[in-house]
């Protein structure tokens, strides 16, 4: 099944897990459990994300271009399994506005990690994952696994609101171990935080506004690629240090 996902606005945060509590005590009444989530309202999230030689869209991002896309392939696992579902994506982001494109693998098979070997039943999708395949001769760039607390609005369903926890990056390839996940190399940022991120295609509604200035929140996130880039020393590697500081 592929999905071209209209434009919603989406904020990030950092915050604290005190301040999580608090938020999600506010809001419970608005909000209920997100589909594929355990009882806890969390799902593992595992991405391989794709970039060019000379890492194109990390560095877009630390130019601060409005406009800017990532590829990733996503699982719902901690690690890559054959025949479970995996989805293909290409961020397209344009300041605080993003839209997706979405291509369902539902029997994924481990060649679909190759960039290389892609193909697509869907002209439209083809057309737009080849088209930045070719354009920035894509190969596997870092991994990012996290833990994400998902909710969505209990009478707005087009709202989302996602804790995220736990991020661990790790190499293309590499396969999370228990090792790895409890590693401090390998943490993009602090256990006392988490990402919130908040998501509507039909604007926020009031009680998320009054929330978010309850608890004084300023606009901010720790970018999961960019920083897993940083942490695995992949932009040495590409041969672009030094570029930025």
């Amino acid at each position: 099944m592929s999905e071209i996902k209209p434009f919603r606005q989406e904020l990030k945060f950092v915050v604290h897990h005190s301040v999580k509590r608090s938020l999600l005590e506010r809001w419970k009444r608005y909000l209920v459990r997100a589909p594929f989530t355990n009882q806890h309202c969390v799902t593992p999230i595992l991405s391989q994300y794709y970039d060019s030689p000379d890492l194109t869209f990390y560095t877009e991002k630390l130019d601060g271009l409005a406009i800017r896309n990532k590829v990733r392939l996503r699982v719902y696992n901690q690690r890559f399994v054959a025949g479970d579902t995996a989805f293909l994506e290409i961020k397209h982001r344009a300041n605080d506005l993003v839209r997706k494109h979405r291509y369902k693998i539902p029997s994924f098979d481990l060649r679909w990690l190759d960039p290389a070997v892609w193909v697509f039943d869907d002209r439209q999708m083809q057309s737009a994952f080849l088209g930045l395949r070719e354009r920035h001769r894509l190969r596997r760039s870092a991994q990012v696994y996290y833990q994400r607390e998902a909710y969505e609005g209990a009478v707005e369903s087009d709202v989302r609101v996602t804790f995220d926890t736990a991020l661990v990056g790790l190499h293309p390839g590499e396969v999370l171990t228990r090792q790895l996940l409890f590693s401090p190399a390998r943490r993009l940022m602090p256990d006392t935080l988490s990402i919130l991120e908040v998501k509507s295609t039909k604007g926020l509604p009031r009680w998320l506004h009054e929330g978010v200035e309850a608890a004084e929140l300023q606009q901010q996130t720790i970018p999961k690629y960019i920083t897993a880039v940083e942490v695995l020393g992949l932009k040495e590697l590409s041969g672009t240090a030094g570029v930025h500081t």
